[in-house]
Order: structure tokens, then sequence, then C-alpha cells
């Protein structure tokens, strides 16, 4: 291990858990904070058990305070096992650099699939855009037009054409190059920050493609949750 790789520290007992075809969902923060509010909300909603906790050197160089308490960056990675086999990535920043984001990511890959997955799908929030639709829309891609067709219909997605930066679009392609199943979502946001109903769009999304069972969420629910959800996890 060099001063350039993340470290993985992991529970007692997990290093050689194994969930057997198990999906693989990430939730880092980034434009929205979709991704970590929809993140948040599903892990408020199960019971995941934590496999490991990842420290990378290439998160920003200052850490956060939480009640008076300094915390270093850090991301990480649960399992649970109902309603369905799922493996969640929950971090609290993504890497400054691309060389980082390329390295975290590759390192989240080699886990989780160690772990079971066999499927990725990543999420992210789309700005930009003059008007939304009060049911946010959800944009589709992937690194394999059959992938795209299998999953797309689920999500009542469209097919996007653009960029996508940071992990969700950089975990997509790690993981069609590993021949891990994978579609990318990116919902449109409107001003507010954060944008609730686009992470209401991405629980709905996320809970029928992993089959969580999590029904309708109502928005003051999904804020109480995540809320709730993320203190705890950033304590």
């Amino acid at each position: 291990m060099t001063v350039n790789e993340s470290i993985v520290v992991y529970e007692k007992g997990m290093e050689g858990y194994y969930l057997e075809d198990a999906s693989f969902i990430e939730g880092l923060p980034g434009i929205g904070l979709v991704s970590k509010i929809s993140i948040a909300y599903i892990l408020g909603k199960v019971k995941p058990t934590k496999i490991c906790r990842v420290y990378s050197p290439h998160f920003p160089s200052y850490g956060f305070i939480a009640d008076g308490k300094l915390l270093p960056h850090f991301l990480d990675i649960y399992a649970i096992e109902d309603p369905a086999p799922t493996i969640i990535a929950y971090g609290t920043s993504q890497p400054s650099t691309s060389y980082g984001q390329h390295e975290l990511c590759g390192k989240i890959l080699d886990i989780v699939a160690k772990h079971g997955a066999r499927r990725v799908f990543t999420l992210g929030g789309l700005g930009g855009k003059e008007s939304v639709s009060p049911r946010r829309r959800i944009y589709c891609s992937s690194t394999d037009k059959a992938y795209l067709e299998k999953y797309i219909g689920v999500v009542e997605g469209e097919v996007y054409g653009g960029q996508i930066v940071g992990a969700a679009g950089i975990m997509m392609v790690l993981a069609g190059q590993k021949g891990l199943e994978n579609m990318g979502m990116l919902i449109e946001i409107g001003n507010s920050m954060p944008d609730y109903y686009a992470a209401q769009r991405g629980v709905e999304a996320l809970s029928k493609l992993c089959s969580l069972g999590m029904g309708e969420i109502e928005i003051n629910e999904l804020i109480t949750t995540s809320s709730r959800t993320i203190a705890r996890l950033e304590a």
C-alpha cells in the first residue's frame, strides 16, 4: 500500500462476508445532493450491516465538524439482506482530483464485487435546466446498450446524452470494464439545495431497481428520515 492508495478498515468478522447476487448503489455527495440524500433515506428505512470504512488521501484536505468533533472524510460500505441483497456506499465527500476519483471508485468496485455485487447503479443530479418537472425526470446511460434496455424501463427513464462528472460516471465506466452490469441515472434538479424532490425520485428508482419495497415516499418523511440518518452516520 502506498500513500496514494485508499485505506480499507473492515468491521470485525466482515472481511469474508458474501452477499449472493447483490446490487450495488452509491451515495456520494454531488449536484443537488441527490445521491447522498437518497442513500441516507434508504439506510434509515432498512437494517444495514456495515462491512467496512474507506479513507482516501484524495478526499478534500479539510475535515468537518459535528457537535464540536473534528472528523475526517470517509466512505462506508453497508450490506442489507432483506428485502433484497443490496450493497450500499455512503460517503461524506468525493475525491478532489481526477486520479483520486478513479483510484477510489476502482477500490470500491473491487470491494463490492468481492462481497457479491453483480450489478451497479449510480445516481447523480443534473442541473442547468431552465425548467424542471414536478416529478423529476430521470436520464439514463450505461456502458452497454443491453444493460440500458434492461433497466431504463424499470425507472421510467429517458436516454441521456452529455457529460457525467464525478463518481456517478467513473463508477459506471469501471464497472463495465470489470464485467458488471451497470446503469447511471441523472435526475434533473431545481434551484433548491438540496433538492428533495429529486431525491424522492432517486429513492423511487433505486427501490424499483433493487426490489427494496420502499413504496410511496412523502417529502416530509424523506426530509426527516434522511436528516436523522445523516446525523447518525456522520456522528
